[in-house]
């Protein structure tokens, strides 16, 4: 004789229904990040380029300025056209990689926000204003990122807590003044090359856009590093909000 089916007539006549956790967990925008890991990573590939392209304008111009030339026309022509689409590339880059950026930094700031009741500095809403206001770009967005970082910590009350006490992440801080030192030595670069064609602007453009290269690349790697690291905090909290 087997056992019976208890679940075959529920009891009163009424369907046994699973409830619902107390609370709904956090979920991470991981397709955004993801998406601005490629395009980040690809933007760093392409500063690399740029670096070597400008080494190898600046060998094309001394050739031009020494007493016998070897260089041709055609030479020099595919310099600057390997130059100028490097150039967009790089801009694209940065524009496709911001958006995804930003998409990320929207849903994790909402999520930090769920899962951590403690006020932040500025509303979410700054998480994508606070990258387009003149001037103020360069102290406002780093500010968002901290205080998400604080939030997101595992080790923050999710009620209560006082961010202005929580630790800040050191990683935002080399991140951020690499990031805009980064800008900063590009768009030196680019003015330098409406000044003159000298062999002196190319070679400073070319040291110019190898330390960009270089700052690029590590970069990458952190920005990458802090929001695999947010989102896994993330990931699963409790929204208490």
């Amino acid at each position: 004789m087997t056992d019976p089916d208890l679940t075959a007539t529920p009891p009163l006549g009424l369907a046994v229904v699973r409830l619902p956790p107390e609370f709904p967990v956090a979920r991470p925008a991981r397709g955004a990040r993801f998406l601005a890991s490629a395009f980040i990573l690809l933007s760093a590939g392409v500063a690399v380029l740029a670096a070597w392209q400008s080494w190898h304008s600046y060998q094309l111009v001394l050739d031009v300025y020494s007493p016998v030339p070897k260089v041709t026309d055609e030479e020099l022509v595919r310099a600057t056209d390997r130059g100028v689409l490097l150039s967009y590339a790089w801009l694209a880059g940065v524009a496709l990689s911001g958006a995804a950026f930003l998409m990320w930094l929207w849903r994790a700031r909402i999520n930090s926000a769920r899962i951590c009741d403690a006020p932040q500095r500025l509303r979410i809403r700054w998480a994508l204003l606070s990258w387009f206001i003149p001037l103020g770009n360069l102290w406002l967005p780093q500010m968002v990122l901290g205080d998400l970082w604080r939030a997101s910590r595992p080790d923050t009350p999710p009620r209560g807590a006082d961010l202005r006490t929580v630790p800040a992440g050191r990683l935002i801080a080399i991140w951020w003044g690499l990031f805009v030192l980064m800008h900063a030595i590009d768009l030196f670069a680019v003015n330098l090359l409406v000044k003159d064609d000298s062999p002196k602007t190319f070679e400073s453009v070319f040291y110019a856009n190898a330390i960009t290269g270089g700052l690029a690349v590590v970069t990458a790697v952190l920005i990458l590093v802090i929001m695999r690291r947010v989102d896994r905090w993330q990931a699963d909290r409790d929204m208490i909000r």
